[in-house]
């Protein structure tokens, strides 16, 4: 008897995982973060993307594609092909060490407060949706973000990843030239992605499915696409919002889990209850009713 009260006690137990196993629910996927689009296991060593263009290099050549890299086409050798330049209303640029800015479609001039950055340096990215705000990187290697107020400061000093191999090199910068995002891209050759969305105060790893070593990054706004170009092919990444729990859809979502609150806390009850029933009970001292 006791041996029949202890197994109905086990079942009461584990009812509330039962149900909420058979319940019906709906679970939304997110999209991947990064996407293999073309050119797989190969090395792609440059991407330009601009509102129905695409230019990659690969050790093969460079392919061209209309239809947002859903095909390509060798681009013959010798051939010049004039890229349409993409700019933000502030176009920033680095000549020499020495950054310079100015309001599209006039003559540049040096940044009052910006640091020298060395005569090889050449990366430079100012999202559109945040006005004033620049990351630039040194010949050393040295990341520095400017505020909006124009003053500049150092971001960070990427760290070895371990091992003999030193520190990964900044190899790209990205943002958008319309106000789509105000996230600021950094492709390095061992750490992915980093992604800023404060202007460089903050950076997380933003790589999920895309190889360490990313060669080259450009953004496009008609799209609103991310490319990378790395050593094991292209990769695409489409604006979304950070990975979040799945969502359940459903008419009934809140009677739903209110059902599981009530089924759970029945079955509670009733396992007490039976455990209660199947231990056996202490008994009483002589001399005492």
């Amino acid at each position: 008897m006791a041996t029949e009260r202890r197994r109905r006690a086990r079942l009461l137990a584990i009812l509330p995982a039962l149900l909420m196993l058979l319940l019906p629910a709906t679970v939304h996927a997110a999209t991947p973060w990064w996407e293999p689009l073309a050119f797989s296991g190969q090395r792609v060593s440059g991407v330009v993307a601009l509102p129905g263009l695409m230019v990659v290099s690969t050790a093969s050549g460079a392919y061209l594609s209309s239809d947002n890299g859903r095909s390509f086409q060798p681009i013959s050798p010798g051939r010049h092909l004039a890229l349409p330049e993409t700019l933000g209303p502030i176009v920033w640029q680095i000549d020499h060490g020495t950054v310079l800015t100015a309001p599209a479609g006039r003559g540049l001039a040096p940044d009052p407060h910006a640091p020298f950055l060395g005569a090889t340096a050449h990366l430079i990215a100012a999202p559109a949706a945040l006005p004033g705000v620049v990351v630039a990187v040194g010949s050393d290697n040295h990341v520095w973000r400017r505020s909006p107020s124009g003053q500049w400061a150092t971001s960070f000093v990427l760290l070895a990843a371990g091992g003999l191999a030193g520190s990964p090199q900044v190899t790209s910068m990205a943002a958008f030239t319309s106000a789509v995002t105000g996230a600021v891209y950094m492709g390095t050759n061992g750490y992915g992605v980093l992604l800023t969305e404060d202007g460089g105060d903050d950076w997380i790893r933003a790589d999920p499915g895309l190889p360490e070593n990313v060669l080259a990054l450009s953004a496009d706004s008609a799209s609103r696409a991310l490319y990378a170009a790395t050593d094991q092919g292209l990769f695409v990444h489409h604006l979304q919002a950070f990975p979040a729990p799945p969502a359940y859809h459903d008419a009934s979502l809140y009677l739903r889990w209110l059902g599981i609150a009530m089924v759970a806390l029945l079955a509670t009850l009733g396992a007490v209850f039976g455990l209660r029933r199947a231990l056996p009970r202490p008994s009483s001292p002589q001399g005492y009713r």
